[in-house]
């Protein structure tokens, strides 16, 4: 996704609310990453199925991957390297609801496909802030 001219250039540019809104987001959709990849690792450890497990261990290295380039992302922003448009607090807000939503999924043990499902939302809807 490409940044319009709407973007911020570095976090010295911001307003105290847009940097708020950046963090949280940032905040926000790191936890669900994080609750995605616990969740991946225990269906990973319970599953019999040596393919399933070999698919299950993919999907969870990809969203590590996922999780390193969010947090580079976010410290390149600060750090002046990387831009960013702040977001709108319709948007924060329906971050913070897929993460706890991926709190619940979690404490379900909800499947593998319903975990990838909503990280893949929560990734995208932060794409809409910074390009990771």
């Amino acid at each position: 996704m490409s940044l319009d001219t709407d973007t911020i250039e570095n976090a010295d540019e911001a307003s105290r609310a847009e940097t708020e809104r950046y963090e949280k987001a940032y905040r926000e959709t790191r936890r669900v990453l994080d609750e995605s990849i616990e969740a991946l690792a225990i269906l990973e450890e319970l599953e019999v199925d040596a393919d399933m497990r070999f698919q299950i261990s993919q999907k969870r290295e990809a969203l590590e991957t996922a999780r390193t380039d969010l947090c580079s992302a976010n410290i390149a922003f600060h750090t002046g390297k990387a831009t960013m448009r702040p977001p709108p607090p319709p948007l924060v807000n329906e971050i913070q609801a897929l993460s706890k939503q991926a709190v619940e999924l979690t404490v379900e043990k909800a499947s593998a496909e319903a975990v990838l499902k909503l990280a893949t939302s929560a990734l995208n809807k932060f794409a809409e802030v910074q390009t990771i």
